[in-house]
């Protein structure tokens, strides 16, 4: 009978149950009160910094030692100079203004952010689909001035390297761009030290294991230093023009392989084999140079001093551009310097060739005046290579103007019936500018070579005239006489 009613005993067991007061069923912990933050903002020119101004739990002003407004007006001192900065690298603007929320508490950015990972919460967390940058301050604590203002700056290089890709640059080249473009400090340094370690240990991440943020989060000491090498590496070797376009090309790719075959017109496995071998240069001293913040002219001078011009210019007037978007004043002056020389170098060049084309077409006067001008510069400039070159040809010009001059005075000597002077004058001038090979100069010495024969010539035959001439008016003179004489003036003259 009790198994027969025993489901019926379960259910009205059960909905007496539902019936009774919650208080009766079960004693829920109460709800832990919501700490109440008073968020104030501050606008500068691109941000609107957004902090704590103060706590309070049930009405109650709480103890937070990082409200106030003292760190926002901190921030303010520079983030609008690092917005230029960086506004001027990506050549680019983001949407403004850009929000810079300041979490008192790590409490605070957890219920303001509800989609933030505890394990992850970093300093400054970006927030997706927003031009927001989150900043936990009780994080920074330990953190100098330079430091704070490191991080500010990669967090926000994120947000151009995000517009410029359209969200589709990889985390590995999203991480190594924020920090190449932190000013380089003794944080730099402890970095290529972690790297150097994990090359010696045979622990780097290949490319493809950086494509997604799990490696970051399990092994930032490797992740983070390698990253900044990847990006150093091809800002180094290609420039960062070519790694700008990288970053805007990902936009349209499906992936960071073809994004960089499309930028460099190499694939992404040359590529890793070209920075594995670039490592221990970088591990070496490499790593401090910064296209940004400590560029290197090394190459740039190099490409000078041996005399290729035309492809240095280009290059340092893009130098010389970005130079101009940093506070490298003296780096500046010296790529200007050199660019102020290489187009020097191309001025003598235009000289040099003008000279050159001059002395084919058997213009000596300006082979010798373009020639010394091109001499000029080059010594001003310190290029000594085309130098010797160019004194050939003036020298060369200078015995060819000799040779037609030599050809002026001759021609006189000739109607000044000086023959035997004019023809040696001819005869060696003209073989000079044989050798020259002036034709056309050399063929007027040959006429005047054929002048002075024909001259001398019809001199002959009027020589030899004037004798006959004279001969035949002896004659003529005798028999006339004889003819017209008296006897006695034929006998005597007898």
């Amino acid at each position: 009978m009790l198994k027969k009613y025993a489901h019926l005993l379960l259910l009205a067991v059960l909905l007496t149950w539902a019936w009774l007061p919650a208080s009766a069923r079960a004693q829920d912990p109460p709800p832990e009160p919501v700490p109440s933050v008073d968020w104030q903002e501050l606008e500068t020119q691109y941000f609107i910094i957004v902090y704590a101004n103060g706590i309070e739990l049930d009405g109650v002003p709480q103890d937070c030692p990082a409200c106030g407004p003292d760190p926002a007006n901190g921030y303010a001192v520079f983030v609008d100079e690092v917005y230029d900065d960086l506004a001027d690298v990506f050549e680019t603007n983001l949407q403004l203004p850009v929000n810079l929320r300041l979490f008192p508490t790590e409490e605070s950015y957890r219920r303001v952010n509800l989609l933030a990972d505890e394990a992850a919460a970093t300093d400054q967390q970006p927030t997706k689909g927003r031009s927001e940058i989150t900043v936990v301050l009780p994080n920074l604590q330990e953190r100098s001035e330079a430091q704070i203002a490191n991080h500010f700056r990669q967090e926000l290089t994120h947000l151009f390297a995000a517009k410029l890709s359209d969200g589709k640059l990889n985390t590995g080249f999203q991480e190594g761009t924020g920090q190449y473009l932190e000013i380089p400090d003794e944080a730099t340094e402890a970095k290529v030290n972690e790297l150097r370690t994990a090359l010696e240990q045979n622990s780097l991440y290949a490319w493809a294991e950086l494509e997604e943020p799990p490696a970051f989060y399990e092994n930032p000491r490797i992740a983070h230093p390698q990253a900044l090498s990847m990006v150093a590496f091809l800002i180094d070797r290609y420039g960062l023009p070519a790694y700008l376009n990288f970053i805007k090309v990902s936009a349209n790719e499906p992936g960071y392989r073809s994004a960089l075959e499309t930028a460099y017109g190499k694939s992404a496995g040359e590529l890793e084999v070209e920075w594995k071998e670039y490592l221990p240069d970088y591990l070496n001293q490499r790593w401090r140079v910064n296209a940004v913040y400590a560029y290197d002219l090394s190459a740039l001078e190099e490409m000078v001093n041996k005399g290729a011009f035309s492809d240095a210019e280009p290059q340092l007037m893009e130098t010389v551009a970005l130079l101009q978007t940093t506070d490298q004043q003296d780096v500046l002056a010296q790529a200007q310097a050199l660019l102020d020389r290489v187009q020097q170098a191309k001025l003598a060049g235009m000289l040099a060739d003008d000279a050159l084309r001059a002395l084919r077409a058997g213009n000596y006067p300006e082979t010798i005046e373009k020639g010394s001008q091109a001499i000029t510069v080059y010594q001003q400039v310190g290029y000594q290579d085309r130098i010797p070159e160019i004194q050939a040809h003036v020298h060369r010009a200078n015995i060819g103007q000799q040779a037609l001059d030599r050809l002026d005075n001759a021609e006189e000597m000739l109607n000044s019936l000086s023959f035997f002077q004019a023809e040696r004058e001819i005869y060696e001038a003209t073989l000079l500018l044989q050798k020259l090979g002036n034709q056309s100069a050399a063929e007027r010495g040959i006429a005047l070579l054929r002048r002075s024969t024909e001259r001398q010539r019809w001199l002959a035959y009027a020589i030899v005239g004037v004798g006959l001439a004279m001969l035949l008016f002896g004659l003529l003179r005798r028999v006339y006489n004889r003819f017209t004489a008296d006897p006695m003036e034929v006998e005597f003259t007898s």
